[in-house]
């Protein structure tokens, strides 16, 4: 009998159990727990030489992964499963919520944002937005400790994660503007072999003229540029140690500027939202951009050199004696139209760099008495610097002051070919009566520029023009920001008195002194002319050498940090 009872309950609930596992209402076998990969814990390779974006590996797995994941993706359910069962979930009491203990931190609501895939880092246009606020924002728990440079790698680290990393490419404030975070965007070749074989060109090209020019003399009629020379000129005055070659070097380096100028304007916005951006796509992003912006900055700073020098050669010579006077007067007005082109094509960057003069010339304007307040507004185009700023100084150096410097420049010249060209005695006084041809004078212009050319090149290729990050606000300065160089003898005056006086005046009386010299002081004698220091003009080449020495020296002196 209990032999009987013990195999019908046995089949009862073999029944029972069989019934559960078709019909699913008993509990089924649990299928065992998929284990978390520990391998997406481990810490990236080293790599050696790292790139930006292998340094920015490492800080992301020390610093950001435990919240932002190891694929970027962010807080999501998988990736809390990594870690303790205490801290799976962030926001609980007694983790990560309103009372998180003293070593922990409060996370947001919101949850943590995926850091990669499709709608990631929507709000950043370009790598310089996303670094700012790394700097400024992460770690979550200690906001603000990260350097510029740990900040400037996570930020290559995020673009590599987004599968948009630019390989041998060096982020930072001068670049990281000019790259967007939501599309890849590919640097251009090294400049470098491309301008070095035009300077291989250019030299070759200098040579084969010299050597075509010595195996064929002139003949025929002259052509157009042979017109725009006299016939002949005197061969001693026509040297180089007396005339510096200053004045053709001046024409030249304006036909640079004029043509890269041009080539610039096809990237360049004015707008203070875009112009700095715009400056670094050029320099970082255009095909020998680079090469083109430094050729313009530095054919801009070798003409207010060479400028300077030809005024005082001049001055040295007594080359502006009667009937040169009025020429004079040109050629100083030239210089300072010269002198406010470079100074806004320098504001036209819009970064931080820029900031000091921007600030601080603009305010100069209104200690102007009775109408300083009237050209602060004719000039800012409203109560402080900003987008009506940008784009009057953009419209001044491209139409204005440039239209106003080809109009000097062109009268300049045609004053000099109408008072007879380069200063000489008389020709019953002169002891040396040979003559070069305008075929020579010629040949002798475009070896030299052909030369200049040559050293522009590689100066522009081993010094680049400056650059900064894009400015941040205009009433807060970031960093050092100081007076373009040729303007720190200003900004060094300014340190002696009234701003107005040092500011503006003082410069003024400079220029009004300069163009006044053949007026107010004695002129080199006719017999005299076409030789260095006449005693004739003693006087004023003292004067001039004194104002020019004094600049220079206040240049040096605001050069030299907190001096």
């Amino acid at each position: 009998m209990r032999r009987a009872i013990f195999f019908i309950a046995t089949g009862i609930f073999t029944l029972v159990f069989l019934a559960s596992n078709l019909t699913g209402t008993s509990t089924a076998l649990q299928q065992p727990t998929a284990t978390f990969d520990s391998s997406r814990l481990a810490q990236p390779p080293t790599v050696y030489p790292p790139a930006q974006a292998d340094t920015g590996a490492q800080a992301y797995w020390g610093m950001c992964m435990s919240c932002h994941g190891d694929k970027g993706q962010g807080l999501t359910e998988d990736w809390a499963n990594s870690f303790p069962p205490e801290e799976k979930n962030c926001w609980d009491s007694g983790c990560h919520a309103d009372d998180a203990p003293e070593n922990s931190f409060i996370l947001p609501q919101a949850g943590i944002p995926a850091l990669a895939g499709a709608g990631a880092l929507a709000r950043f246009s370009n790598t310089f937005e996303l670094q700012t606020y790394i700097r400024e924002n992460m770690p979550f728990n200690r906001s603000g400790t990260l350097t510029e440079v740990e900040a400037w790698s996570l930020t290559a680290y995020l673009l590599r994660m987004n599968e948009r990393e630019l390989p041998d490419f060096t982020l930072d404030k001068t670049s990281g503007a000019a790259v967007s975070v939501h599309r890849k965007v590919t640097p251009p070749e090294s400049q470098i072999p491309g301008g070095l074989v035009m300077v291989g060109v250019l030299i070759l090209a200098a040579i084969g003229l010299n050597i075509y020019s010595q195996l064929n003399p002139p003949s025929g009629k002259p052509n157009f540029f042979h017109h725009l020379h006299p016939p002949s000129i005197p061969a001693l005055q026509s040297r180089f140690r007396y005339t510096l070659g200053a004045g053709g070097m001046a024409l030249f380096l304006s036909l640079v500027l004029f043509v890269t100028g041009l080539l610039e304007m096809y990237y360049y916005v004015p707008t203070t939202g875009g112009a700095a951006i715009s400056v670094q796509t050029i320099t970082n992003l255009v095909p020998f951009g680079s090469l083109t912006r430094n050729l313009h900055f530095w054919a801009a700073q070798f003409l207010v050199v060479v400028m300077s020098i030809h005024l005082l050669r001049v001055a040295l010579t007594g080359a502006y004696a009667a009937p040169r006077r009025f020429n004079h007067i040109l050629g100083v007005a030239l210089l300072a139209v010269i002198l406010l082109l470079d100074f806004t094509g320098y504001v036209l960057r819009w970064d931080e760099g820029i900031h000091w003069a921007l600030i601080v010339g603009a305010n100069m304007l209104k200690t102007v008495p009775w109408i300083g307040d009237g050209l602060y507004q004719f000039v800012i185009g409203g109560s402080e610097p900003g987008d009506s700023t940008l784009i009057r100084f953009y419209a001044w150096h491209i139409f204005g002051l440039t239209v106003g410097a080809v109009i000097l420049m062109v009268w300049h010249t045609f004053r000099v070919r109408r008072d007879g060209g380069i200063a000489v005695p008389p020709p019953a006084e002169r002891k040396e009566n040979e003559r070069i041809n305008r075929f020579d004078l010629l040949r002798r212009e475009v070896l030299a520029m052909t030369l200049a050319a040559v050293v522009l090149i590689l100066f522009s290729l081993a010094f680049p023009a400056p650059i900064d990050q894009p400015m941040s606000a205009v009433g807060t300065m970031v960093g050092d920001s100081t007076a373009p160089w040729f303007f720190l003898w200003i900004q060094y005056l300014l340190k002696f008195g009234d701003p107005f006086v040092m500011g503006i005046l003082v410069p003024i009386l400079v220029i009004v002194a300069l163009g006044a010299l053949p007026y107010v002081l004695p002129n080199a004698k006719s017999n005299e002319l076409g030789k260095w220091f006449p005693r004739g003009n003693r006087v004023a080449q003292v004067v001039a050498a004194v104002i020019m020495f004094v600049i220079l020296l206040l240049t040096i002196l605001g050069a030299i940090p907190n001096y």
